[in-house]
């Protein structure tokens, strides 16, 4: 699958502010350079052997600010089929590649996505040579080592297979399935469902909506038993396996999740979406150290149980579910350091961002929108809700309720959330903003307080959304006339 190159795209990782395994800045480059195309190869292979690929930017320097080098003479030099051919001509056929220019203010940014490779790694298939120096030789592996492109040595090699069988048992998963199913009448639609199978997700939609019709409610408590059962015991054996692929085999239990969650919320289905996002806890509590200050043991584990649940949040404000987005968004951790973390959103987000897994130049976290877009796609279309043109602006919205829900209910944030959404444009959340005044549900879910008390609320997020923005272009106040009225003449 393509990996996304668009505007939002391109603001969302210049917004990290620094580089990492699966973002590369470059100053400049120029395509018609021999120097410069192979340099460019090797990341790109290098990338390849990431389980999710990554990004380059050209343009930008370390930090992510205009770098002022990169000066493309002509739109048509950095058109992504010339660029992709001359990339295939050097690393061969099949590659996973996606590339646009952008224009952001006065500075020309062209951004690259490398897609993984379906074999886990790109053996090197001829010499890459220029001006007499050889960069590589042919049958070299090269992979992502903090922030640099190396060859491989035999832990990079044990890593690699570890990710590749975590991503391929999805696959066999489908092909247990298929066989089974056609063993076993009683797997067709309408008949019995066998929760104890370990159903393929897109099977697993299919699953959980029969059981649904049928209000089977002892089904759908054993697949939920077992879905939060399997997801624990995955994150407590994190440790002994290579990181990412841990993290993508929790990934695959979180979208579980998150189907059962999504689909009993849309019809209704009594207590079990509720359980289902309290199994958010016991999971997370399965990847968490309490006393810890930084997590070390399992930090990407944070970062998916985070991405999880923003996805099942642009679920709920599409649908529209103010009770259970007011629940998702109020979920509480079960270790609280005494009181301290009256959030999991909250929790997370700031161990992901210790972590260094998402942060800006000073060391502040950015970029949880962005980084959820593909979990947030994937999970509508295992709902088969499709992918929704307006996934951005429902994490966004998503963000917003969010900090609206815990306004006040944390003594050490009045927001009791972080202002991610200061990233975008203000027509992206407005329309979250103006629900709270709009909608008496939306307002009787997500806060209890005042006219003037939700003004403040709003100034408070207003005021520090634009301290956030400063960094980048994004947030510049409300533009609405009724909400800047709002939050300028309601007050105690």
């Amino acid at each position: 699958m393509a990996m996304s190159v668009d505007l939002d795209r391109v603001r969302g990782l210049l917004a990290r502010g620094a580089e990492s395994d699966d973002l590369d800045f470059k100053a400049e480059w120029d395509p018609s350079q021999k120097s410069d195309l192979i340099e460019l190869c090797k990341d790109i292979a290098a990338m390849e052997s990431l389980p999710d690929g990554g990004y380059i930017v050209v343009g930008a320097d370390d930090h992510g600010a205009p770098s002022g080098l990169f000066a493309p003479r002509a739109v048509r030099d950095f058109d992504e089929q010339k660029i992709r051919s001359k990339v295939a001509a050097v690393l061969g056929e099949p590659i996973d590649f996606s590339a646009a220019l952008h224009r952001i203010e006065s500075n020309d940014f062209f951004l690259i996505g490398v897609g993984p490779n379906r074999d886990g790694m790109r053996i090197m298939p001829k010499d890459g040579e220029y001006a007499n120096k050889t960069i590589w030789r042919a049958c070299d592996v090269f992979v992502r080592r903090g922030t640099s492109s190396v060859r491989w040595n035999q832990h990079d090699a044990r890593g690699i297979i570890e990710r590749i069988v975590a991503v391929r048992k999805e696959e066999w998963r489908r092909d247990i399935f298929e066989t089974i199913r056609v063993a076993t009448p009683a797997f067709e639609p309408g008949g019995f469902v066998n929760v104890n199978v370990e159903m393929p997700a897109e099977s697993f939609g299919a699953a959980v909506t029969e059981l649904i019709r049928r209000s089977d409610e002892v089904g759908l408590d054993l697949l939920l038993r077992k879905t939060i059962g399997d997801a624990v015991t995955l994150a407590d054996s994190a440790s002994g396996k290579d990181a990412r692929a841990a993290a993508s085999e929790l990934g695959d239990q979180l979208d579980r999740l998150n189907i059962i969650a999504a689909l009993t919320a849309r019809y209704s289905a009594g207590t079990v979406f509720s359980r289902a996002i309290h199994g958010y806890q016991a999971i997370y509590e399965a990847v968490d150290e309490e006393m810890a200050t930084h997590p070390r043991r399992f930090p990407l584990g944070h970062k998916e149980v985070l991405m999880h649940l923003y996805a099942l949040g642009a679920v709920l404000v599409r649908e529209k579910r103010w009770d259970d987005l007011a629940v998702l968004a109020r979920l509480a951790p079960v270790s609280t350091y005494g009181g301290y973390w009256k959030s999991l959103l909250r929790k997370a987000e700031v161990m992901v961002a210790r972590a260094e897994l998402l942060t800006d130049a000073e060391g502040v976290r950015s970029g949880v929108i962005e980084a959820a877009k593909p979990t947030a796609a994937h999970l509508f279309d295992l709902i088969g809700a499709g992918q929704p043109s307006d996934l951005t602006n429902l994490l966004v919205e998503f963000d917003v309720y969010r900090g609206i829900a815990n306004a006040g209910k944390d003594g050490n944030d009045k927001l009791g959330a972080y202002t991610n959404f200061a990233l975008y444009y203000s027509a992206r959340a407005e329309p979250a903003f103006l629900t709270m005044l709009n909608d008496s549900v939306a307002r009787a879910a997500l806060f209890d307080g005042t006219d003037a008390q939700l003004a403040a609320v709003y100034r408070h997020m207003d005021d520090t959304a634009r301290k956030e923005a400063s960094a980048f272009i994004g947030w510049d106040g409300f533009e609405d006339q009724r909400l800047r009225a709002f939050v300028d003449t309601v007050r105690d």
